[in-house]
């Protein structure tokens, strides 16, 4: 499992991009858009962060992803890397299976609930007259219970129909998520100054989708 946690982060950052952030927006709110694009990456999310954006970059928009290719893409790439050790015979009849189950594990973690608990103001020590906001927020996920019981088929030795009753017993679990994990983590935007406004931003906002893909994958383990 902990080498699907590492290529599904991989993925995920591949749509990362360093960009400035205007803010005419306090920085909670300002945090809840970068949240919203790089974790959920939906269709909502990216157009408001476009929006906020826009101004700094001549009128243009700074995400033009097509968010549906994209979720796409990372299922069947996930889906794909899964089977890999599997038998080729088995890797096919289980391929709806593994999409299957890439699909739930990725619409899970995208549908995280999140709370900004504390937003401190402190100064720049490497650059004079500029405040970072520390923005300290909690993460919930819902998670399978057992899931941590279950044991990844031996793919040496496995059969289709094994593997598939596997994959199909894990996505119920998924569906049926009944345990709540929460985590505690900051993120910094830092301020800048432009013709009199105030705006924060960060250049490495893959933070927010590397800290919680390792704790994600950490709530729940498969053998």
């Amino acid at each position: 499992m902990k080498n699907y946690k590492v290529f599904f982060f991989l993925i995920l950052t591949l749509f990362v991009q360093i960009v400035k952030a205007q803010e005419v927006k306090k920085p909670a709110e300002v945090f809840g858009l970068y949240f919203d694009t790089f974790l959920r990456y939906n269709n909502e999310g990216v157009a408001k962060l476009n929006d906020y954006l826009r101004p700094t970059v001549e009128g243009k928009d700074s995400y033009q992803a097509n968010i549906k290719e994209i979720s796409e893409g990372v299922i069947k790439t996930s889906a794909e890397n899964f089977l890999l050790p599997y038998p080729k015979n088995v890797a096919i009849a289980c391929k709806k299976e593994s999409e299957d189950y890439f699909k739930v594990l990725y619409e899970n973690f995208q549908n995280a609930k999140m709370s900004v608990k504390k937003v401190e103001l402190v100064q720049n020590e490497y650059v004079p007259d500029q405040k970072i906001a520390r923005i300290q927020y909690s993460v919930t996920f819902k998670v399978p219970s057992k899931i941590s019981e279950v044991i990844i088929p031996d793919s040496d030795k496995v059969k289709p129909e094994e593997l598939k009753a596997f994959l199909t017993d894990i996505i119920e679990k998924f569906k049926n998520a009944d345990k709540i994990v929460t985590t505690e983590q900051e993120f910094s935007l830092y301020e800048l100054k432009h013709n009199g406004k105030i705006y924060y931003w960060n250049g490495s906002p893959d933070q927010i989708v590397s800290t919680l893909t390792d704790f994600y994958f950490e709530s729940f383990g498969v053998k």
